[in-house]
């Protein structure tokens, strides 16, 4: 009974995480595409090169100490204090460092104008040193209701300041004000509404205790942050900026997808599962259920977008944005297996081997540093790839120790997922033999081909009575009648 409380409860916040980032994010992709029909692919690959800085930078400021006061069953007053000056006092240390050091990275990219993009978007990590304790305390609480809500109110509102800095010819700047302002508004609303105020204390005591956890989560965090950014650096450096924004935008859609699904479920299971993180058994079954819940919506996902990516593309933000097929279908490979990537990993931190963590995250950083050297000389195409090839070997790798640490074996990680995968490549082939009928009307097929992949993958869902499928639908029902 204890273990289905706590499932429906983490099920139910997957729910509102999962409504929250889809309208979230469906909003953000509405006036992404309006964006983008109106600012030059140069202008967001400028920024595109000014967002690497910012996103390393703001893994350093959380430190890791995110992740151990989720993992923490009681968090005293003291740990979020000191956490909350922590962040604070490294975010404004850090701003210094990249504003005095943007003429630098300006020349490094060799690229005009930079200066003041990064000096202004940077502004966001000191902006959210402000609200990563209150993210924590809603997390804890899975209130991901109020904190989608937020970010929703956020989106819509920086988002219209965007477009209409666009028609008035501001280009870069107009994305600029959207992040800034999209920033902005969502800490000073979270912090009206969790109404968390810090004290003037900072506990050594409970720093040494968080950080013993932390260290390692935070040395991977800017590992993962710092590689994961290393392809948009390589490209910004030795290619257009047009060409930047041509693979930022395919990685955007991927991401839209495969992470942000996966991450909700992650974010929201985390504290839950930490509570049985003592017992191996509950543990490996909850996460053989997650695994293929995530494997049911995710490979019909990336395997469909393929598919439909050239329609996809022309239909929204026109064929300026063609070279970004290529890319997209391309990720998408790599986007196939994203979840099996963060299930593994979640395991990792549940079970509190952080110097696991960090270990993997060496190895795996490596592998895209050959991945790189051995893709460049292709070209775009040929990084994308070799990232592709460097994603199938880590999840390997990330597999070996779930294995190690509550027995889930790789094999039965693939047996748990194959017919999901199966399933998903006859929809997409079904999907994409389309093409050949209808060859003059982007829209209609678009619109033909997503209607024939939900329908075909739904009547194999049902005709193949898949579990997770069935597994799902009687999680909803339940939580539904829960409600009433």
């Amino acid at each position: 009974m204890e273990n289905e409380n706590l499932g429906l409860k983490t099920f139910k916040g997957v729910l509102w995480n999962v409504f929250g980032r889809v309208s979230n994010q469906g909003m953000s992709f509405i006036m992404g595409i309006i964006l983008a029909r109106i600012i030059a692919p140069e202008s967001y690959g400028l920024i595109a090169m000014a967002l690497v800085v910012v996103a390393i930078t703001g893994s350093i400021v959380d430190g890791g100490f995110g992740a151990a006061l989720i993992r923490k069953k009681n968090p005293a007053a003291n740990d979020y204090y000191t956490v909350f000056w922590f962040n604070i006092i490294t975010a404004i240390f850090l701003y210094l460092i990249i504003y005095f050091a943007a003429p630098a990275i300006e020349k490094f990219y060799d690229t005009e104008g930079l200066v003041p993009v990064i000096r202004y978007l940077s502004l966001t990590v000191i902006i959210s040193g402000f609200t990563t304790v209150q993210n924590v305390q809603l997390t804890k609480k899975l209130d991901f209701s109020a904190l989608n809500i937020i970010a929703l109110v956020a989106t819509i509102i920086s988002g219209g300041l965007g477009i209409a800095m666009a028609y008035g010819g501001y280009g870069v700047w107009a994305l600029v004000a959207q992040q800034l302002s999209s920033n902005m508004l969502n800490s000073i609303m979270i912090l009206f509404y969790n109404r968390w105020m810090p004290s003037w204390i900072f506990s050594r005591k409970s720093f040494n205790e968080l950080f013993a956890f932390s260290r390692n989560m935070f040395a991977s965090a800017v590992l993962n942050s710092v590689f994961q950014n290393i392809y948009p650096l390589i490209i910004g450096k030795w290619f257009a900026p047009a060409m930047l924004a041509y693979y930022t935008r395919a990685e955007s859609y991927q991401r839209l997808l495969a992470r942000n699904l996966t991450s909700v479920v992650q974010t929201v299971s985390f504290p839950s599962l930490a509570t049985l993180q003592d017992d191996n058994y509950r543990l490996k079954n909850a996460y053989r259920q997650m695994i293929r819940m995530l494997m049911l919506v995710n490979a019909p996902i990336m395997l469909g977008l393929i598919a439909v990516a050239e329609p996809l593309i022309i239909f929204m933000i026109t064929d300026t944005w063609l070279p970004t097929v290529p890319y997209l279908q391309l990720l998408c490979l790599a986007g196939l297996l994203y979840p099996l990537h963060a299930v593994n990993l979640n395991v990792i931190k549940v079970k509190g081997r952080s110097d696991i963590f960090l270990k993997l995250e060496m190895v795996k950083k490596i592998l895209i540093v050959l991945a790189i050297f051995s893709g460049l000389p292709w070209g775009i195409t040929g990084l994308v790839v070799a990232k592709v090839v460097a994603s199938f070997i880590a999840y390997f790798l990330n597999a070996y120790f779930s294995l190690k640490l509550i027995g889930y074996k790789v094999k039965e990680q693939l047996q748990d997922v194959l017919a999901y995968v199966m399933l998903a490549c006859i929809m997409a082939l079904g999907v994409w033999s389309l093409s050949f009928w209808i060859t003059e009307a982007p829209a209609m097929l678009l619109f033909t081909q997503i209607i024939t992949g939900v329908g075909l993958y739904l009547a194999g869902c049902f005709g193949l009575k898949l579990k997770a499928f069935f597994k799902l639908i009687d999680m909803l029902k339940k939580v539904l009648k829960k409600e009433k």
